[in-house]
């Protein structure tokens, strides 16, 4: 587990959990970069070759591009080219090795304001949480696309058979898609989450938890909820709040 009181009014708590899987194929970074708050959870597709290295290079990938363009950059066009060097990455390197890794990531950049800008590949997920309403990224999923249709409510989706269907990964084509998002989080909790949390806990419950505890101790609680929801995956939960 990662805590650290960060900036005056800003807490964070990281913690990535095995969970029922023989390795943990999920990656974070919690932290600051070129002066803002950076956090990003990555999660290796299973089935995949080498997946633990796809997150892995992820994570790491973004760190160096963020350090390297903020604050040059606007945080929005360090996001998408960050997320473009990842997917080139991995690509390349399944070229080379003759591999299909892949993996999710989820990114969010915070300045000191409370700004926060969001980055989205596949199905890990970005929260805003405040007391009277929760938000979250769009999931890049077969069953997402159920949902936006209307074919199914978002607690169906949780129990649909193809929950896991991506569509959109980092490394398995030479392009990618990435959904940018934006938010003013001042007085709100940011949850960064891989879907061994949230394909098992409803966001009502993450609302509770989170509003209710600190940051370290609302982490224990969410990985302990997705394991009495039936979880096995591994879980990896990001909470800052300020």
């Amino acid at each position: 587990m990662v805590y650290v009181k960060e900036r005056p009014g800003l807490r964070y708590a990281a913690v990535s959990d095995i969970g029922g899987r023989e390795q943990n194929e999920d990656a974070f970074f919690a932290g600051e970069a070129a002066g803002y708050s950076m956090y990003a959870v990555a999660d290796g597709l299973g089935g995949h070759a080498r997946w633990d290295v796809a997150s892995r290079m992820a994570i790491r990938v973004l760190e160096v591009t963020a350090g390297e363009c903020l604050p040059g950059l606007k945080p929005a066009a360090v996001l998408e080219q960050a997320f473009q060097r990842v997917n080139a990455g991995i690509y390349a390197y399944n070229q080379e090795n003759r591999l299909n890794a892949g993996t999710t990531l989820s990114a969010a950049i915070v300045d000191g304001s409370r700004r926060c800008w969001i980055g989205t590949v596949g199905d890990s997920r970005a929260y805003v949480i405040t007391p009277s309403s929760v938000w979250h990224t769009r999931d890049q999923s077969y069953v997402q696309g159920l949902v936006d249709a209307g074919v199914l409510s978002p607690a169906e989706a949780m129990l649909h058979p193809g929950k896991n269907i991506l569509t959109q990964a980092l490394g398995l084509s030479a392009g990618v898609r990435v959904d940018l998002d934006f938010a003013e989080i001042a007085g709100a909790v940011l949850v960064l989450s891989s879907d061994g949390l949230h394909d098992y806990v409803p966001a009502g419950v993450i609302q509770e938890i989170v509003l209710a505890d600190e940051p370290d101790t609302a982490c224990r609680r969410l990985i302990d909820a997705a394991k009495d929801a039936g979880s096995t995956d591994n879980i990896t939960v990001i909470v800052a709040r300020g």
